[in-house]
Parts: structure tokens; sequence; C-alpha cells
């Protein structure tokens, strides 16, 4: 049986076919949160993007002549950055979704480097024991059936010394106790943005499931402030003027209140390989 895609992936790849949109398909990072009433800018949101993949790209520490997976890989704009900079890579692109594959297709190979598109599952790598220096998952861990088996399987292919760097989301226990029914909040993300599976990461947090599968945590750091500023570009501004368009919308609002009124976690992840 296919693997679910979220839905607000068919707006994306419409929006990336149109013209409307770039290679970057996460939030965006702010080193200095906008005040809340300032207006939106053009290419503000793009250089937000492009500023989050920096911020997680140094956290993984790449060399060159190394085999990287990125696991989640959107239309390939992390794959496509490493890319450019990068000489001798082995880059592997993973997604359950074959249109983002052959939006990934695009991009072609550069500085001596090997650039491979498979559609594959996060919990069930198809790849050998030890077969990557880094791994990266941007933004789509909490889409996973599991968290715990995707960290397994990381750990798995990870050489000895290798690093995985991701980010995810996670809604706080306070989500349970706003005027709508923890299950309504839980049924609005899955309906716009699931497959989301375990939203308060009920499996353990990311510390205790990096360890029961033998990796060691180098960093968590809480990144829920400077990433906040994107639901002005991901929520229209005449949202909540009447009834959501779609569920697509309902998700977007949904996701904008938790996370403007403190009721999720963004997190910046790393994670070594003995």
């Amino acid at each position: 049986m296919p693997a679910a895609v979220p839905p607000y992936f068919d707006f994306l790849i419409d929006g990336f076919h149109r013209g409307d949109g770039g290679r970057f398909v996460h939030l965006g990072h702010w080193d200095e949160p906008p005040p809340a009433e300032s207006v939106p800018q053009e290419g503000e949101f793009e250089a937000a993007q492009e500023r989050l993949n920096e911020v997680l790209l140094e956290l993984a520490e790449l060399a060159d002549h190394q085999a990287v997976l990125d696991v989640g890989c959107g239309f390939g704009g992390t794959i496509a950055s490493i890319n450019g900079r990068h000489r001798g890579m082995r880059l592997v692109g993973i997604n359950v979704d074959p249109r983002q594959l052959d939006i990934c297709s695009g991009i072609r190979p550069d500085n001596g480097n090997e650039i491979d598109w498979r559609p594959a599952d996060a919990c069930t790598l198809p790849f050998a024991d030890g077969a990557f220096d880094r791994i990266l998952c941007i933004e789509a861990m909490f889409h996973f059936a599991s968290r715990g088996r995707f960290f397994g399987e990381a750990a798995r292919v990870l050489r000895p010394g290798g690093v995985l760097v991701a980010s995810d989301i996670v809604l706080s226990d306070s989500a349970r106790r706003l005027d709508i029914p923890a299950a309504d909040v839980a049924a609005a993300l899955q309906v716009g943005f699931g497959p989301w599976p375990d939203p308060w990461a009920g499996d353990g947090d990311h510390r205790e499931l990096a360890t029961e599968a033998g990796l060691g945590c180098d960093r968590i750091h809480d990144a829920t402030m400077s990433t906040r500023p994107s639901h002005r570009f991901t929520v229209s501004a005449s949202a909540g003027a009447g009834p959501p368009a779609n569920p697509t919308e309902r998700a977007a609002m949904m996701l904008q209140r938790l996370h403007v009124e403190g009721h999720l976690k963004y997190f910046y992840l790393r994670f070594s390989k003995a």
C-alpha cells in the first residue's frame, strides 16, 4: 500500500510548476524575529527558508567526498545546496511521493558529485549498514509512522562517526488544554498535514529515542521563536474572516495558533554515532 503524502503538498507542487515556489518546502528561520505588526516583504520567506537550511547544514559539518542521505527530501533544495558547494559527494534523496522525486530529478550533478533520487520509507531504509557519513531530515520526522523506528534505521545506515541532523515539530502538553478538545486539535493537523501519527511524541523524546538506537545526542536547540514568523506567509492575511476554505487552510490556521501561542516546539537536532 503506498505511503500517504501530506495534502498540503498538492498546493506546493502546483505552485512549483507555476513558478510560484522554490525548492524549499520547510518553514523559515529568523535570527531576529520581526515585530508581529510588520508587513511581510517580498522574498523574505524564501530568504528565511534558505537560512533554516543553512543553520542545519552548519550543524551537519559537511566535508567533501562524503555520502549524504536526505530523508524526506522535498523538492531537493538541500541536496541542491550541497551539490553547489561540495565536491566528490554521494548525495541520495528519498521520498514516498513520486511527484516530488520527479521535481528533484531536474537537479543535475556538479563538482564531481553523484545524485540519486529514490522512492523509500524513512522507517525501512533500503541501504546497507554503514552506508552514509551524514543523514539529514528537515521538517519531515513528524510525518513518519514511528520516530523510534526512524532513529533505529538512521543509526544502522550511519557509519561510525556519522551524524544525523534533523528538525522536528512536537506539540506541547499545553495544547491539550485549549478551548478546543485535544482530539480535535490532532484531527485538524492530521487532515491538513497528515500523516502526523504522534503529535505529542508519545513514543519518547528525541534524546531517549536516539539513545535507544545507539546515537549520542550532541545538540537539541529550541528554534520555536526563530521559526514562528513563518506563519505570516503560510496563512492567508484574510484567514479568520470566515470559515476556512478547505481542510488544509484550517490546518494551517491551527498550526499558526499553536505556534504563536506557545503550544508547540520546533527543534533543531544533532546526533552522532560513536
